[in-house]
């Protein structure tokens, strides 16, 4: 067995565990590309547009750390 065989199983371990977990972070990781397309639309990124990006990713970083919660659990 190599390591992507290794890494699907526990992809799919992860996604059986984790339920609508999965769903949120699809939609999070969906907000962080659409507010970074448009932070760098004008090849400009502002200090308010960083501020969103920033807030956007910690949102991901969040649901992604009550996944692993969530798999340590089990």
């Amino acid at each position: 067995m190599n390591w992507e065989q290794i890494a699907l199983i526990v992809l799919m371990v992860i996604l059986l565990l984790s339920g609508g977990h999965i769903k949120r972070l699809s939609k999070e990781i969906k907000d962080l590309v659409d507010v970074f397309s448009l932070a760098i639309a004008d090849d400009n990124i502002t200090k308010a547009e960083m501020g969103k990006i920033i807030t956007e990713a910690k949102d991901v970083k969040n649901v992604i750390m009550e996944i692993v919660r969530l798999v340590a659990r089990r």
